[in-house]
């Protein structure tokens, strides 16, 4: 509740940006100095059968580097984010590197509003923590997703909270974690990502806990699966 009263008074549509200029300079210069991770793209390549002329839905689309490298790979791609500091970045580089990519502003939320059509794949890399729930958020990508499409998750969790954090946080985490409340955007426990779509009407799903502060879950909705929730 408190999460939603947030985003009524601060729109992004209306200028309202959680992210500063120069923070997003900074956070761009180091993602796409990391550059992808190309076996990352190979194994979606894999799952969704050739990436070339699928829809591509880069959901947190932040610096862009993945929305570019999906734009390489001639999939038809589209960036969402909250922040118009990010979607210049990504704009500016993708034009930089002549891919074509689409844009849209908004909360994570709001991507399924945006995006009537359901996309190939839907990519949520390192911004799962801002959505509104994790069990809306999560209806909400699967919802994206086109019946016998793939969804893909990348997100750290809350096993990986470093010492000394403020009390507002440890006191929101748990909330979360054992409450399923979500004040502000603490990380998700460890394994509940993958509980969530494990419910859903998949044919298949893999889960990757090989990274200490990381869950990753590749998933296929299954091609019988209903439409989106009104």
């Amino acid at each position: 509740m408190i999460n939603r009263i947030h985003a009524l008074l601060h729109r992004p549509d209306k200028g309202w940006d959680p992210v500063s200029p120069q923070y997003a300079a900074h956070n761009s210069e180091i993602e796409w100095n990391q550059g992808v991770r190309e076996s990352l793209l190979d194994e979606l390549d894999r799952w969704v059968g050739g990436l070339a002329g699928r829809r591509v839905l880069d959901l947190g689309g932040g610096p862009g580097h993945y929305s570019v490298a999906f734009g390489k790979r001639k999939a038809n791609v589209t960036w969402h984010d909250v922040s118009r500091a990010y979607c210049e970045i990504a704009q500016r580089k993708a034009s930089e590197q002549n891919v074509r990519i689409a844009f849209s502003i908004g909360y994570m939320e709001e991507a399924s509003k945006v995006h009537r059509e359901p996309f190939d794949l839907v990519f949520s890399r390192i911004c799962w923590y801002y959505g509104r729930g994790d069990r809306n958020f999560a209806n909400v990508i699967f919802d994206l997703v086109k019946p016998g499409g793939v969804g893909y998750v990348d997100t750290t969790h809350s096993n990986l909270r470093a010492s000394g954090v403020s009390w507002s946080t440890e006191v929101r985490t748990w909330l979360n974690d054992q409450l399923g409340i979500k004040i502000g955007h603490p990380l998700p426990p460890h394994g509940r990502i993958a509980k969530l779509f494990m419910a859903k009407p998949v044919t298949k799903i893999l889960v990757d806990y090989s990274s200490p502060g990381n869950d990753q879950v590749f998933f296929v909705k299954d091609v019988n699966a209903g439409g989106p929730r009104e």
